[in-house]
């Protein structure tokens, strides 16, 4: 299978049928029933091969400056200009053969063989599965994949590697990275929306220009067994592309073809060819220093490192370096996000997901959207400033109102207890009205002091939010168990900390005048 020209990509159209297409066929029935979004058997699936599709555009159809950009969004291309410009790769895309998509060069040397499973980022390790500690993941539910499937696992692992024991790479951006990408109406315009015009792209680099230092798997790995820094590879040593098919894992597939055909244990397909094992050896690419133009980042030690999901999900919390820079500047968007909202005077949303890694260990997958909101030019600071203040101002509520639900449940500062969940099930009932509050703040950047009583109407909401869930969490325990003086005690506490002076600091407010409600 070619994964340049063959169909393998598993999409949704606009009326809802699904198919399965080549991705040089992403712009076909554009005008009439485009196709609106991958749809495969799993959402770290979906990501991954709408990465794919993102990083095939960007290797092979970069364009040279913003005007040529904004063409191609009014006018896509045809699925024959596609195809022709895939044309160029199509050799690197081979899911079998010597210089095999994504997989290592010297297949002699791979001489650890595993299960297909073990491709899936959330699958059972082997120290796991030794410890027969796989209670929620059960070994042997996925045996067998298709070429499809198999191909998408491996771009994922490879993409999204976590650490794996002594000498297996994470990935470029880490182990399990946070994926930002603008999101348009259709498959190709998501695609689109997240290219960069070659300056933005390059940045100065691109020396290194050898088909190898775009597709790694051209060539003997670069192997990194060496003590640092003589077994790193920093952007000097590739060329930018590389970014988008990193290869940190040194992996052979092993291939089946079978008398009759068997089903794909994830997405159902029959299949004469599967895949039940590959073949593996540590010491893949180590990479460093890279700034993937897909994830946000914070800069620690002057050099760029990729931010990755955290438990309680994603939501406005990460407003601050996801969508706009941090006000100290350490944490910064994606590229391409900053580039969306630098060309395009207009409103967007953003696809943000990830899986929230603990070492090699998947403890979830997170996937959200949230909006990108334009603002008028010269007024970019000033908004910035005013969400920061709501932010800041939820942040320290919720870690208020854990601590007095702590108080009011276990007693005390001292009392054992993960209430982390209260944190997050605040932070997700105030949501979608940060982002109506959000734009109301938009909407006034003109006037002056409107964004006081927004911001005084989000004072209210965050009050009226952490006293019900304080209600609910307290009267939802063992009631019996719980001290009422010591419950009476924590709802106060918590009712003044809402109205104290440290509330209005934080989100920027006046302190009232004396006898002011």
């Amino acid at each position: 299978m070619n994964l340049t020209y063959d169909p393998w990509i598993p999409v949704r159209r606009a009326d809802g049928s699904r198919e399965t297409i080549a991705p040089w066929q992403i712009t076909e029935g554009i005008a009439i029933n485009p196709i609106i979004a991958v749809a495969s058997p799993r959402p770290d699936f979906d990501g991954a091969l709408t990465q794919f599709l993102i990083g095939l555009l960007q290797t092979t159809c970069a364009p040279p400056d913003v005007f040529t950009w904004r063409k191609w969004r009014r006018e896509a291309p045809t699925p024959d200009e596609l195809r022709g410009r895939f044309a160029a790769v199509a050799h690197a895309f081979d899911l079998e053969g010597k210089m095999a998509f994504m997989q290592d060069y010297s297949p002699a040397e791979l001489t650890n063989e595993l299960e297909i499973a073990a491709l899936l980022v959330d699958a059972p390790g082997e120290n796991t599965l030794e410890q027969n500690k796989d209670h929620f993941i059960k070994r042997n539910g996925v045996a067998r994949l298709c070429p499809a499937c198999v191909a998408t696992a491996l771009f994922g692992l490879q993409t999204n590697a976590p650490s794996g024991g002594k000498g297996y790479r994470t990935g470029l951006r880490g182990g399990g990275p946070l994926t930002t990408l603008v999101l348009g109406k259709t498959l190709w315009e998501t695609c689109w929306l997240n290219i960069l015009d070659t300056a933005h792209y390059l940045g100065g680099e691109g020396g290194k220009d050898g088909e190898a230092d775009r597709f790694p798997w051209l060539a003997p790995t670069r192997i990194s067994e060496a003590k640092p820094p003589a077994g790193i590879t920093t952007p000097v040593d590739v060329h930018p592309d590389q970014q988008f098919w990193a290869m940190p894992r040194r992996i052979r597939l092993l291939a089946e073809d079978l008398p009759a055909q068997a089903l794909c244990d994830l997405c159902g397909t029959a299949s004469t060819k599967v895949y039940r094992h590959f073949v593996t050896h540590n010491y893949g690419v180590n990479y460093q220093g890279f700034e993937h133009p897909l994830s946000p980042h914070y800069v620690k030690e002057a050099r760029p490192n990729p931010i990755h999901p955290q438990p309680g999900g994603i939501g406005y919390r990460h407003w601050l370096g996801v969508i706009e820079n941090s006000a100290d500047g350490t944490r910064r968007p994606a590229k391409v996000v900053e580039r969306f909202r630098a060309q395009s005077q207009e409103d967007g949303r953003l696809w943000a997901f990830g899986f929230d890694m603990d070492n090699m260990k998947a403890r979830c997958w997170y996937d959200a959207t949230m909006p990108l909101l334009t603002v008028p030019e010269g007024m970019d600071s000033i908004f910035k400033a005013l969400v920061e203040h709501l932010i800041q101002g939820a942040d320290w509520v919720a870690d208020v109102l854990r601590g007095r639900v702590k108080d009011a449940l276990l007693g005390g500062a001292d009392a054992r207890g993960d209430l982390s969940f209260v944190q997050a099930h605040f932070w997700a009932v105030t949501e979608v009205t940060f982002y109506e509050h959000a734009e109301r703040l938009r909407a006034g950047l003109s006037v002056p002091q409107a964004e006081v009583p927004v911001i005084e109407s989000w004072r209210t909401v965050l009050r009226t939010a952490a006293l019900s869930l304080f209600d609910h969490y307290v009267q939802a325990g063992d009631f019996d168990a719980v001290d009422p003086r010591r419950l009476a005690t924590a709802r106060n506490d918590l009712a003044k900390a809402l109205a104290s002076k440290k509330l209005r600091e934080l989100l920027g407010l006046p302190q009232p005048t004396r006898n002011a409600a």
